[in-house]
């Protein structure tokens, strides 16, 4: 390796360490106005949406641009000429510097929120497809949705219900809902879902709450049915989901995940009975 191509490869390391400085790369408002069509080999990935930077960005930097969710981006080759320009101008170790990126890809990402100009984040060792946060909240809304507890309507006591007496009633799920970690598209995510749940007790009354429910003495979810009659009730949860991903977020699942089951009620009406004295059971 010549000397200049030493250089070069010492310089990368510090820049993949630390994040490159915007001001060591050429400024692309001094070269025409990029226009995100097409692809070709200088410009290897280009898109729109908050893009997730691998961790060896600056954090505000990731922040920024994962939390972009109106910006295009590219990825470029640090080699190749693109339409936002070349990393190394005409340096003939380029070739050699883009191997301190092994088993992935050394790219030059870019990006600009709506309307604005394009911005260099710095260098990135890719590997793996570039994924960004509504990609990934997408794939986690689907790893939630087949994840959760199965959603049961219970009550009790199971027979016998009368009128004016508080019938209780449990969905059979945790009120502190579910954390766990994955990886998902590539990328080390930690997931946390809760819900909340509305109960239609089938005579025009509505209850919704943050706690399940549970069995009795538990009555933190009951009601009292005033007429005898069968009753259809309906309990709906709805799970709002948040990820984090490598350090970045949390960021919202864009659509709470819904589950709905029901029971049927059977309420009779009791009546007193006078009994002599002494003949009380």
């Amino acid at each position: 390796m010549s000397s200049r191509s030493r250089l070069l490869a010492t310089a990368l390391a510090a820049a993949i360490a630390l994040g490159w400085p915007q001001s060591s790369w050429a400024s692309p408002e001094s070269r025409p106005a990029a226009d995100v069509h097409g692809d070709d080999p200088g410009d290897r990935y280009l898109g729109s949406g908050g893009l997730i930077l691998p961790g060896s960005v600056h954090p505000s930097v990731r922040r920024d641009v994962a939390g972009c969710g109106d910006c295009e981006w590219r990825l470029t080759s640090p080699c190749v000429e693109s339409s936002l320009g070349t990393a190394f101008d005409g340096q003939p170790g380029c070739a050699s510097v883009v191997r301190g990126c092994p088993g992935g890809q050394l790219l030059r990402s870019w990006f600009r929120p709506e309307g604005g100009p394009w911005r260099q984040t710095g260098l990135v060792c890719l590997t793996g497809e570039p994924v960004t946060v509504t990609e990934l909240g997408a794939a986690v809304a689907e790893e939630v949705s087949q994840g959760i507890p199965t959603l049961r309507a219970r009550f009790q006591p199971s027979r016998g219900l009368i009128t004016q007496v508080p019938v209780v009633f449990d969905s059979g799920q945790r009120a502190d809902g579910l954390t766990w970690h994955s990886e998902i598209l590539g990328k080390r995510v930690t997931v946390r879902a809760r819900p909340t749940w509305t109960w239609q007790f089938g005579d025009g009354a509505v209850m919704s709450t943050s706690v399940p429910g549970g069995d009795f003495p538990d009555m933190s979810v009951s009601h009292v049915y005033r007429r005898p009659g069968g009753y259809r009730v309906v309990c709906t949860a709805q799970w709002a989901a948040t990820f984090s991903v490598d350090g970045l977020g949390p960021y919202p699942v864009e659509e709470a995940i819904h589950q709905s089951a029901t029971a049927s009620v059977g309420v009779g009406e009791a009546r007193a009975v006078l009994v002599a004295p002494g003949m009380a059971q």
